[in-house]
């Protein structure tokens, strides 16, 4: 099994933050973007904690997916939403999935710049035409029922791959 921890230093002490307490903190359905971004943040914790643990005073975070969960679970780990230090890239002013969003970050932590984009395949297609019939308000229920279906399986699938899969061409530069 995978670990569902992260660990960040917030004003100089050690906290662990955890998959099941960020689903608590978004208190939405949008469990398939939380899930989506504590892997991105895992990975990010990973390479950024190299030479010591990340700090959550020292982040900023660029994001080209709006949708909530994805926003409160970065909210949860890193703090950069509340204190002004995150923001979206995408050209969408709606905080919710749009089937043209970017699945791509960028962390900065002051000494170092991280780019990480989610690896094609794991999003399907489908996904994506079932966001644009749900955003122009023609869904019916049999289009709720499979959208819950695929992002059970697209949540399934990023906790099943190594954050290296998950994220093949992660970036890594001292700034």
């Amino acid at each position: 099994m995978k670990t569902t921890d992260i660990q960040i230093i917030d004003n100089g002490v050690l906290v662990t933050r955890s998959f099941e307490e960020a689903l608590k903190f978004h208190r939405g359905n949008a469990y398939w973007g939380c899930a989506l971004a504590f892997r991105m943040l895992q990975y990010a914790a990973q390479l950024l904690s190299r030479e010591k643990t990340w700090e959550r005073q020292d982040l900023t975070i660029e994001s080209g997916h709006p949708g909530p969960g994805v926003r409160d679970t970065i909210e949860y780990v890193t703090g950069c939403v509340s204190a002004g230090r995150f923001q979206l890239t995408c050209t969408t002013c709606e905080t919710r999935c749009v089937s043209d969003m970017d699945y791509s970050w960028r962390v900065n932590d002051g000494k170092h710049y991280l780019t990480l984009r989610l690896a094609d395949g794991i999003v399907s297609s489908e996904f994506l035409q079932l966001l644009d019939i749900i955003n122009r308000n023609e869904a019916d229920e049999h289009h709720y029922e499979r959208l819950e279906s695929l992002k059970k399986a697209m949540m399934e699938k990023i906790w099943s791959l190594d954050l290296e899969q998950a994220f093949p061409d992660a970036r890594f530069i001292r700034a």
